[in-house]
């Protein structure tokens, strides 16, 4: 087992570059407050999201020179989400593309290339109205037309076959039909109500990038299309990609016609504030914070560990909140085989979650409540719609676990049998093969078990974790924070039919597919707890903890401010240089 001695050396490793992003608070010059519902709330049925009365535009002070931004890791370095599926490609999502809701400094929704959306009297379909005067780089119009085809693309029936993401899959197993409905109209209509489809798949607030607005193609499916996509990828995001250099840099340039402006009906001017970004994949910390001291990068994924060298060369740590959580799942233990998966008992998972103590995670492993926070359940953490004091997780209660596991039939780990945890190496959560193998290690020492910790490579587990190969077993992970948790709280727990749902409980997917169905903002958060706390309970995933992610910040950025829920570059606007 590991000595507290061992974790605290543990401090000095790298904070792994993907988590790295900081969310920036949008410089709220005089912008006016706009009349929608927040980022995880619907409007009633038959009620409409419109934007407030704008202020005044004042024209930018543009740098005309270049920001520096590294990143750990970006993915496969595709530039659409359906192929990619990976949250880590939100290094340079936000950057290239456009969405039709826009985000909010605390992760709420506001209008973006849509002015509005609504929802019919019976909750199933969702219509959007397309701004005006909105531009791809090349200078050609985006239309309604461009916007149904995305949305099919990304997320419709059809995209089932060759959607490579488990939030994309279940929402194309819930699309009924996507269409344009007028010169300026798109409508969205699901099998079943679901009230997320705005925060989770139309929203630049939301933990994906399924939201993406690029120019329709021919078919929804063709992979010559999709390569030559990939060579140039034109979008409707804040800044134009120049030149991508595989593994190596993405440099892009300002939009001049980047839709959120105030000529464009819109509260502020979210235009970067400069003229050139260049964003560096640097896997190692140490490199990036020598380039932040030697004035070669102005933003870069740290840690507490480099603080010191970061504020040594005139730099400074600027902290994203809620920007990742560690995801514990215990796979497939709804499986008919019990004598195999004895986490099909709630015992059995209730007690390897009372095991655990988070607070040594939380001191001992990553320095303190200032970068890891044991507050919330999994996805659902303080920031976000549904959250209350009582889903936090739960403390260590070694009595209770003893107790639990021996009225599940396995008195000190006897009759269990192995019990494996997967993991791998993130660009987004660091330490996780250490928080997997301490955890290993306490299973171990108080309840018995025999227990093996498997650090693989991250594409390759999620893809067997899809088809079963892991059921039985447990996978430690990063997953991306947010403020409305229904579009994973479908895909998990909504879904019969999904590959890697976590039961196969008849009476939570109905409370699911209930709690989906509120659609009225004053309802929602309330109906989101209830059915949180049940989550909880159940235990199919354990609630450990958030992280806030702390980035180095040199000393030519006198300002910048960052998004909540964002783990990734966010905020550009607020990005002020000398």
């Amino acid at each position: 087992m590991r000595s507290i001695s061992r974790l605290r050396s543990l401090l000095h490793y790298t904070f792994s570059a993907g988590v790295a992003s900081l969310l920036l608070l949008a410089v709220a010059c005089g912008a006016a407050t706009t009349a929608v519902p927040s980022a995880t709330t619907a409007p009633a049925p038959g009620a409409t999201a419109k934007p407030g009365v704008t202020t005044a535009p004042v024209a930018p002070t543009v740098n005309p020179g270049k920001l520096t931004m590294m990143v750990g890791n970006w993915g496969a370095g595709r530039f659409d989400y359906v192929y990619s599926g990976t949250g880590t490609s939100n290094q340079y999502a936000r950057i290239l593309h456009g969405f039709p809701i826009a985000a909010n400094p605390n992760g709420t929704m506001t209008p973006g290339i849509a002015t509005d959306w609504s929802i019919s009297a019976d909750g199933k379909t969702w219509t959007i109205t397309v701004r005006d005067g909105v531009k791809f780089h090349d200078g050609s119009p985006l239309t309604a037309a461009d916007i149904a085809w995305s949305m099919n693309h990304e997320w419709g029936a059809e995209s089932l076959a060759y959607n490579k993401g488990t939030t994309g899959q279940a929402a194309a197993r819930n699309a009924a039909k996507i269409e344009q409905t007028g010169p300026n109209k798109v409508s969205m209509t699901t099998k079943n109500v679901d009230s997320g489809v705005p925060s989770g798949l139309l929203a630049e607030a939301g933990p994906n990038w399924l939201g993406l607005i690029i120019p329709k193609r021919a078919t929804l499916n063709d992979e010559a299309e999709a390569a030559a996509y990939d060579r140039n990828p034109i979008a409707a995001g804040p800044m134009k990609l120049v030149k991508y250099v595989q593994a190596e840099v993405m440099s892009f340039e300002r939009f001049e016609d980047f839709y959120y402006q105030p000529k464009n009906g819109l509260p502020e001017d979210r235009r970067p504030n400069f003229k050139f970004l260049d964003l560096r994949l640097v896997p190692e910390e140490a490199t990036r914070v020598a380039a932040l001291r030697a004035g070669d990068a102005d933003i870069v994924p740290a840690s507490l560990a480099t603080k010191k060298q970061v504020e040594a060369g005139g730099g400074r740590l600027v902290f994203g909140p809620e920007g990742v959580y560690m995801r514990v799942i215990l796979s497939g233990c709804w499986e008919a085989n019990y004598t195999k998966y004895p986490c099909k008992d709630k015992k059995v998972r209730q007690a390897l979650d009372y095991a655990l103590d988070k607070n040594i995670l939380r001191d001992k492993l990553y320095g303190g409540p200032e970068v890891f926070s044991t507050k919330g359940w999994e996805f659902v953490t303080p920031g976000a719609l549904g959250y209350s004091p009582d889903l936090d997780a739960w403390p260590q209660d070694v009595a209770k676990a003893k107790r639990l596991m021996t009225e599940a039939g396995y008195p000190n780990g006897q009759g269990f049998g192995k019990l494996t945890v997967n993991t791998w190496i993130s660009a987004s959560l660091p330490f996780m093969p250490e928080a997997a193998t301490l955890m290993a290690d306490t299973w171990r020492r108080e309840l018995g078990l025999e227990v093996e910790v498997k650090v693989g490579e991250e594409a390759s587990l999620n893809a067997s974790r899809r088809n079963g190969e892991l059921n039985g077993q447990i996978t430690v992970r990063d997953n991306e924070a947010r403020m409305d948790g229904a579009s994973i709280m479908r895909s998990g727990y909504g879904t019969p039919d999904q590959g890697d749902r976590a039961h196969h409980d008849q009476s939570l997917f109905d409370e699911v597919s209930k709690t989906l169905a509120v659609t009225d903002p004053a309802l929602r958060g309330a109906a989101l707890n209830g059915t949180y706390k049940r989550l909880r309970d159940e235990s199919y995933e354990l609630g450990i903890g958030y992280v806030n992610i702390p980035w180095g910040v040199g000393p030519r950025v006198t300002t910048w401010k960052p998004f909540t829920f964002s783990f990734f570059p966010s905020g550009l606007h607020t990005i002020v240089l000398k």
